[in-house]
């Protein structure tokens, strides 16, 4: 059996050598291919970072006609600078290999590529997928009940906080069913089946309680996830160590679209309001599928644009761009993002902070990838990240919020 693992190791570094298993970011992670990640070491356990939230003031004004004279100056008046501590999160994920297919893969380099290709690219979707979902709704949960069934039992996620990205393939997973937002569960089932097309989750067993707006986590998640995109970006407390209460810089825009279907009208009032907040640079809005087709249904019936806020809407099959008030507003649809709401990003105010990003093995033990599992007719893998998601400059990035989709 050792020898089995040696081969393994051996050939996984021959084959892929010291960088390791290719790890394609896949098209749908839109928001790991726009947010790069940066290597970066903590400081007492978290990534500290200055932001300026609020600009000198020490002005002082005077004409310019030789009446002034020597005028005295007003005092100055610094501008804050605060730290802001972000904590990263860790996510592992173990996939395991039977011994028959890990003897027949240790056999040759030929059969060892062929092989783990396979196996690395289901491990890689996993993680990538899980990542793109904890940087958008990370300590806000993946979905609200709409309904519970004791009898199927099944859950409906509520329209709103429903994202087939999320969902998709997530049979055999287990789920933590909260009271609310609060952090008592009511019970933890398996993923049993996943209707899509009526957002209807079908369970291993009953949850207690269950009602509608419970939160659904991923099975100990609450307290152990970074905060993403979207707590952020809805954040008007304290956060990171500093009180978007008290610092207007440190708040995004939030636009609501009334309980109405997304459309150029409110994606133009969402950026003009922004812009009022200091929003003076390109920014990406990433929107649900059902918004999507309803803003391009909009734009297709109306073909408005008002001169005096857009000078000119470019259509793509996989985006809209306006050229606003703003500088350029990309619109791009993704199957991560939840129904009833719509992130818009200035990407350069973005970072992924961590220790590592998706990494497979064991950390320090780059060379071992393989290990035997006791008692088990199998080899086990690992993959790792330590990373968080953070923005230097809430105050440019806005939120579209009561988004219905009319599909």
């Amino acid at each position: 059996m050792a020898d089995v693992v040696e081969n393994l190791n051996a050939l996984h570094k021959e084959i892929f050598a010291e960088g390791g298993v290719p790890d394609l970011i896949p098209n749908s992670a839109k928001l790991q291919q726009m947010i790069k990640f940066e290597k970066k070491s903590e400081l007492g356990l978290k990534y500290v970072q200055a932001v300026r939230l609020a600009y000198p003031g020490g002005f002082t004004h005077a004409l310019g006609d030789g009446t002034a004279g020597a005028f005295s100056l007003n005092d100055a008046k610094s501008g804050t600078v605060k730290r802001a501590e972000v904590t990263a999160a860790q996510i592992v994920l173990k996939d395991q290999m039977d011994l028959e297919t890990a003897f027949k893969a240790s056999s040759s380099k030929k059969a060892f590529a062929e092989g783990s290709k396979f196996f690395y690219e289901g491990m890689s979707k996993a993680m990538r997928k899980r990542l793109e979902t904890q940087l958008l709704y990370g300590a806000q949960g993946i979905g609200a009940v709409q309904t519970y069934t004791s009898g199927d039992p099944s859950i409906v996620i509520s329209a709103a906080t429903w994202a087939s990205g999320i969902w998709a393939g997530l049979e055999g997973t287990e789920l933590d069913v909260h009271s609310g937002s609060t952090s008592t569960v009511r019970g933890t089932v398996t993923i049993a089946g996943v209707d899509i097309d009526a957002r209807k989750i079908t369970l291993s067993g009953t949850v207690t309680g269950c009602t509608a707006n419970d939160v659904v986590r991923f099975k100990g998640a609450y307290g152990n996830e970074m905060t993403g995109i979207t707590g952020i970006l809805s954040n008007s407390g304290s956060l990171f160590g500093i009180d978007a209460s008290t610092y207007s810089l440190w708040k995004s825009t939030s636009y609501s679209a009334a309980s109405a279907a997304l459309s150029f009208n409110i994606v133009k009032k969402a950026v003009a309001a922004a812009v009022s907040k200091g929003l003076d640079e390109d920014a990406v809005l990433f929107v649900s599928p059902g918004a999507w087709d309803d803003l391009m249904g909009d734009m297709a019936a109306t073909r408005r644009t008002d001169k005096g806020d857009v000078k000119k809407v470019d259509f793509g099959a996989e985006e809209i761009v306006f050229h606003s008030q703003n500088g350029q507003l990309k619109v791009i649809p993704s199957i991560f993002i939840k129904g009833g709401h719509a992130p818009g990003l200035v990407e350069n105010s973005w970072k992924r902070l961590g220790a590592a990003d998706v990494a497979y093995g064991i950390p320090g033990f780059s060379s071992e990838m393989f290990r035997l599992l006791d008692g088990k007719n199998g080899l086990e893998v690992r993959s790792y990240t330590h990373q968080c998601v953070y923005s230097e400059a809430p105050a440019k990035n806005f939120l579209i919020t009561n988004i219905v989709n009319s599909a």
